[in-house]
């Protein structure tokens, strides 16, 4: 939902001349080719493009694809697939594709024989079958594979194929690879141990080992200063435990930039010595030189941490003090209501279709739950039908309790659900809060009991019943959050077409909320426990601006109308009446004109809103 939209690059061929190409191309058969012609079309018409503005480029279309739901464009799964089969058979036949082979090529008898030890094996086959066709097609030998012919495949893959993320494969194909050689060494596999690529060339932050031990026990200190662990000596309002971790996490970013830079910090006397405008200019000029130049809210919260530091927690020099309040604005980003990606979040909801597929999207996951327990016995499709309820059962409850993501990873029977009669209360002490306000909600009965039924039969088919976790995960904790909300992500896009991360279900609520009820702000702020009306006005007073222009919209639809009824009007008076034979003429001329223009002197661009009806006449 929130990528970065691909850019159409005009020096490349676009579908519309690959689908020329492949209509010129007689010695195919005829229905093949008026398949993948039509698959073009479909193709363009899934982007909202016109042909000749999409490039016939792998790359493009994978990123744009990545954004084709078959709910959205009103066709099955298979359709999608097809389609994406066929498009790339197009670039095959005409030479656009030149190193991947077609899905379920013949190997030729080297690598057959290879192919022929992985019987049995699903998942191997899966990660090395394009690899291994590759490596036939070009005539590698396995023997000859290399850590030249992995980046080489990881090259094509990433140029011809649609795979939704190449470079992931690609690892994965590095280590099955590595595994089958050990398993069948015995069997004649080449012993060829291939180089898993680490794609982290983002990752920077050093290790306690570079910085000296005087640092370390500044930064110890100053964080115990933030926890308030001295009550004579701490802060009055000690900082919650994730926002010293926030800051411990700024500090060690910028002693990271500066030893990238060249700094030696391990004869560091003391944090005080490193935190000089000199060296904050240094460190501070190495991160931007990582973003174009440009600062980011990444950036000015590490510049805080530090001004904090210097100027708070020490006693800064004049010379200190001066440097940060010149510096933080120029590198503090000062915004205000949602980011771009959580209004692109929000505006899926301007749909009314989306909006019912999202708040139906618990009970069909418990219905496909449901049909998979009963039709298959197998226990891998038993733990999928879990999941499924268990996302279900999350979905749910953000959508009647939208409480952050760390609250419902952690809710736990014995201390957060409140039964009353038939129905569940959701109780979070404010201690527990990110923003200390305690949270109160009492869930309606039939989400209530769908609950009750997960917590009876589902909970903890696979984990100890003792796990006091409403989301139970190993050892007796709570599941991982990463994995619930990739859990819960998965389920939205997959079954109802909606991007959305748990924290994002908040501005659903309140998108939901004000489209239904404009101007409901305390209803909003109070649902989602903020502690000011300011936050709440200023995150969301742009969520009616849709509904807004959709009025607009009509009220400038309902003049033009106005304006051709009195036109029309206007005519039939200044009209001359017919004599009785113009009018027998006219009787019998009538029905060959009737598909004519109707000739009002009206401007054209009023058909397109529907406000002449057929025949050029005015909707009655």
């Amino acid at each position: 939902m929130t990528a970065q939209t691909p850019i159409y690059d005009p020096a490349l061929p676009s579908l519309a001349d690959l689908r020329q190409r492949i209509e010129a191309r007689h010695d195919l058969p005829l229905l093949r080719r008026r398949d993948m012609a039509s698959a073009i079309r479909t193709l363009a018409s899934w982007f909202s493009l016109p042909e000749e503005n999409v490039p016939a480029s792998a790359k493009y279309i994978r990123e744009k694809l990545a954004r084709v739901h078959a709910i959205t464009a009103s066709v099955s799964p298979r359709r999608i697939q097809n389609v994406r089969s066929l498009v790339l058979a197009a670039m095959r036949e005409t030479g656009m594709s030149t190193k991947l082979a077609p899905y379920a090529a013949p190997f030729n008898a080297e690598w057959q024989r290879l192919w022929d030890l992985l019987e049995g094996d699903t998942y191997a086959k899966t990660e090395l079958s394009r690899f291994m066709r590759f490596c036939s097609v070009q005539r590698i030998a396995p023997a000859s594979v290399t850590d030249a012919v992995s980046l080489e495949f990881l090259a094509a893959i990433d140029a011809e194929s649609l795979l939704a993320n190449p470079k992931t494969r690609h690892q994965s194909m590095c280590r099955v690879w590595n595994k089958m050689a050990d398993r069948h060494a015995a069997s004649g596999w080449p012993q060829v141990q291939l180089t898993v690529p680490r794609y982290d060339q983002r990752l920077y932050r050093i290790g306690t080992e570079h910085v000296s031990v005087a640092v370390i026990a500044d930064i110890a200190a100053y964080l115990a200063h933030l926890r308030g662990t001295d009550v004579f000596s701490g802060l009055p309002k000690p900082f919650r435990p994730k926002s010293v971790a926030a800051v411990e996490g700024h500090l060690w970013r910028y002693l990271s930039a500066l030893h990238h830079t060249g700094v030696d910090l391990k004869d560091a006397p003391s944090l005080d010595a490193l935190i000089t405008p000199d060296l904050v200019k240094k460190g501070m000029r190495w991160f931007l030189a990582r973003n174009s130049d440009k600062t980011s809210k990444h950036i000015g919260e590490i510049a805080w941490a530090l001004r904090c530091y210097a100027v708070k927690y020490r006693a800064p020099t004049p010379e200190t003090t001066t440097f940060f309040t010149d510096v933080m604005p120029k590198l503090r980003v000062h915004s205000t209501g949602l980011s771009p990606k959580n209004v692109t979040a929000m505006a899926q909801f301007d749909e009314p279709a989306a909006a019912e597929r999202f708040l139906l999207l618990p009970q069909r996951l418990w219905d496909t739950a449901l049909a998979k327990q009963k039709t298959v016995e197998r226990s891998t499709a038993r733990k999928e039908a879990q999941l499924l309820i268990q996302s279900a059962v999350a979905i749910e409850i953000l959508q009647f309790a939208p409480v952050r993501i760390e609250n419902l990873n952690h809710l736990r029977l014995d201390q957060h659900l409140v039964w009353q009669g038939k129905r569940i209360r959701l109780v979070i002490p404010a201690a527990e809060v990110k923003n200390s306000q305690s949270l109160d909600f009492l869930l309606p009965e039939p989400t209530s009991a769908r609950v009750q039924r997960y917590i009876t039969d589902w909970r903890c088919l696979f984990l100890p019943k003792s796990n006091p976790y409403l989301f139970p995960g190993r050892e007796g904790k709570a599941k991982d959050q990463s994995a619930l909300r990739n859990q819960i992500k998965k389920a939205l896009w997959t079954e109802a077409a909606i991007r959305l991360t748990p924290h994002q279900f908040r501005h659903g609520a309140a998108k939901i909320l004000l489209d239904a009820r404009p101007g409901f702000y305390e209803v909003v702020r109070k649902l989602l426990g903020h502690k000011s009306m300011v936050t709440t006005y200023s995150h969301y007073a742009g969520a009616e601006t849709q509904a807004a222009v959709d009025l607009y919209a009509d009220v400038i639809t309902d003049h033009r109308r106005s304006g051709v009824a009195r036109g029309l009007a206007q005519n039939a008076k200044q009209a001359p009446k017919p004599t009785v034979s113009e009018a027998r003429v006219k009787c019998g001329t009538q029905g060959a004109s009737r598909g004519a223009p109707h000739a009002l002197g009206t401007d054209l661009f009023l058909e397109p809103l529907s406000l002449m009806g057929k025949g050029g006449r005015a909707k009655r």
